[in-house]
């Protein structure tokens, strides 16, 4: 009967338990890095999106004023920024300029501030004041 008592060579059901426990907290941890790390993936690639729509529409505004000698200013223009399986992720791009002056060394010489902005709605992200945006600026001396 000692002998019975003394006999290692087993696991025990509370082991079994423990190390399953253990496990399945490990893989659950695992799982959800992964979806935070998919999500911060899509983000970060939207928001690559919009800098390079407002970019490229700083691009654009370069050659209007060029050849037109004024901006082309509107408000809400919708672009899209990704394809998703359930439907496009559309974005709203506006721009705006102000006419400023800059005094370097007692003299005035006027530029104008060209603003750019795109904004959306993340997909996934709820609740009021959740509007992503992405502001880029230039100057025009």
């Amino acid at each position: 009967m000692i002998n019975r008592l003394n006999n290692e060579k087993g696991v025990t059901l509370l082991e079994t338990l423990a190390t399953t426990i253990i496990i399945a907290f490990a893989m659950i941890s695992l799982y959800m890095g992964i979806i935070y790390a998919d999500k911060q993936v899509q983000r970060n690639y939207h928001d690559r999106v919009a800098t390079l729509q407002a970019s490229g529409e700083l691009d654009w505004q370069a050659y209007y004023i060029k050849n037109y000698k004024e901006f082309d200013i509107y408000n809400d223009r919708q672009v899209v920024l990704d394809r998703l399986a359930r439907g496009s992720l559309i974005g709203f791009k506006s721009t705006s300029s102000k006419a400023a002056l800059e005094n370097p060394f007692g003299l005035s010489v006027p530029y104008t501030i060209l603003t750019v902005s795109v904004r959306w709605l993340e997909p996934g992200d709820t609740g009021k004041g959740k509007e992503r945006r992405i502001v880029v600026r230039e100057d025009f001396y």
